[in-house]
């Protein structure tokens, strides 16, 4: 068989091998899991959840930070919401950029990314149930 047939073969063959991946496709829940994301249905975030959730983040986030002490938030808060009908779980992600520095002049630009849920599917303003789920500090900012 001569060369160009065999390049052409291996090609197709990637490619339909790709095409197959259901993994692939780019269909995946917000927890990166492939399986759940038929079960995540968006939720708007409440402007009450918002103001809940964010000096709860504040004060969760600098316990993650190398110098938790000096922790400075940017104003610029993103907020992202679903409900999970597998589990019956409503979460709200808050996600962001904070500074830290050291006595030394060390300074840290991170990112943080932090879930919290309440059980049901959550429809009104209820402030003080939110539970934490998650925290995740990036070593890049958002």
């Amino acid at each position: 068989m001569p060369m160009i047939r065999i390049g052409t073969l291996v090609a197709v063959l990637s490619v339909a091998g790709c095409a197959s991946n259901p993994y692939g496709r780019g269909n995946v829940s917000p927890d990166g899991r492939y399986a759940d994301a038929g079960n995540f249905v968006p939720v708007a975030v409440r402007t009450q959840w918002e103001y809940d959730l964010r000096p709860r983040t504040q004060a969760v986030v600098p316990k993650y930070l190398r110098f938790p002490t000096t922790a400075r938030f940017d104003d610029q808060v993103s907020y992202e919401g679903y409900y999970d009908s597998n589990k019956n779980i409503t979460w709200v992600a808050v996600y962001g950029n904070v500074t830290c520095s050291s006595d030394i002049g060390q300074v840290d630009h991170n990112g943080y990314y932090v879930r919290w849920q309440q059980p049901g599917r959550v429809r009104e303003d209820s402030g003080s149930d939110w539970q934490l789920m998650d925290v995740q500090i990036l070593d890049q900012p958002y």
